[in-house]
């Protein structure tokens, strides 16, 4: 486990290293703009000057961002969802079996966002879409500000009537909310869903992105494992997008996307060449897998296929660092015998543009494929 923040997240050393970094920021832009301008010059032939000039960008601010290592604050306070915010007591802790029954890591209330509205008497009778955030288990709440527009695409795309976004515990440095804990949060969620609000498992869509899209996936083991024992059913498919399905994956050597996308191995990405030597690898990774083994099939998806009956939509970017990882777990999944796997490739795209798309100018052809999940 990572018991111990990074020096740099200690102020004053923080303000220093953040000050620091926004200067060699400015000093990159202009070779940023002559990148973006230049079309032979851009890391990926079909990318426009906006792509290419946020893709630099991004990276270099989410590498600042990870090297500090700060996990944000979550609270059940509604703020500004008021009332489509919804509070979600633990459940009967029987349900929690297997690597979901933890001595260090018990279950906890947590809460989620409601879209378009709050839940009416009529809920049962819609389909929901249960949706779990990325963020590389350390960022993220699944509100209105940040996942507002992921929850638009799937009630104007999808057959989706109604989207729970789960703001589930983010792990982090010194042993915050390792795993299971997001992983319990997500069947506290579906189990709300089913006994609380009485809506059927047929009518509820698993989606998420990025290491939602693991949390999903693994919401499907789970219940593969053991939903028998604790009488819970599978949900109708679910949406993975740009699923991080191997997080302790570093070395940039074979991968031919190394310079077309934004995560930076600090993060939970890719570490280049250029920067193995300093950059720390997978803070998202480290902080939510504890005292697990890296290979743990809750974890890496990854060489860990199982049968589930539920269909998967599985999306990723063409130019993203992790698409032959995707591709290559999607195929797992496809050669287990029952299961049904449809992968979609978006031409050009990075890492997860889902979610930020509309930012760095990937909005792509996937919102088209959601109608009739």
């Amino acid at each position: 486990m990572t018991s111990h923040y990074p020096l740099v997240s200690y102020q004053p050393l923080r303000i220093l290293f953040q000050a620091t970094y926004i200067v060699l920021m400015v000093l990159r832009l202009p070779y940023y703009t002559i990148i973006s301008l230049i079309p032979r010059f851009r890391p990926h032939k079909k990318w426009s000057a906006k792509q290419t000039f946020m893709t630099r960008v991004s990276y270099w601010f989410l590498d600042c961002v990870s090297r500090v290592g700060i996990t944000e604050t979550l609270t059940l306070n509604p703020g500004k969802e008021v009332r489509r915010f919804q509070v979600i007591p633990v459940c009967v802790l029987g349900v929690y079996k297997g690597p979901l029954a933890s001595q260090i890591t018990k279950p906890a209330t947590v809460g989620g966002t409601w879209f378009p509205d709050a839940p009416g008497d009529d809920v049962a009778a819609k389909t929901v879409v249960l949706y779990f955030h990325g963020g590389a288990f350390v960022q993220g709440d699944g509100r209105t500000a940040q996942y507002g527009s992921i929850a638009r695409y799937f009630l104007e795309k999808g057959s989706g009537d109604a989207v729970f976004s789960l703001q589930y515990r983010l792990s982090g440095h010194g042993g915050i909310n390792p795993f299971p804990a997001a992983l319990q949060d997500t069947l506290s969620s579906y189990l709300f869903l089913l006994n609380d609000l009485h809506i059927s498992a047929g009518q509820i869509i698993l989606a998420g992105d990025s290491a939602g899209a693991v949390l999903a996936v693994s919401l499907l083991r789970y219940i593969y494992e053991f939903g028998a024992a604790i009488n819970v059913p599978t949900p109708k498919c679910a949406v993975l997008l740009s699923p991080w399905v191997e997080p302790f994956y570093y070395d940039a050597a074979d991968n031919p996307h190394r310079g077309t996308d934004f995560i930076p191995g600090a993060y939970g990405g890719v570490v280049p060449q250029e920067v193995k030597l300093t950059a720390k690898p997978a803070w998202g990774a480290h902080a939510y897998t504890g005292n697990r083994p890296k290979t743990d099939p809750y974890i890496t998806l990854l060489g860990n296929a199982f049968p589930t009956p539920v269909p998967l939509f599985v999306n990723a970017g063409s130019a993203e660092l992790f698409c032959q990882r995707i591709v290559r777990w999607a195929e797992e999944m496809r050669g287990v015998e029952g299961n049904r796997v449809e992968v979609h490739c978006e031409e050009g795209a990075v890492h997860d543009t889902f979610f930020v798309g509309g930012l760095m100018g990937f909005e792509g052809r996937l919102r088209g494929r959601l109608r009739g999940l």
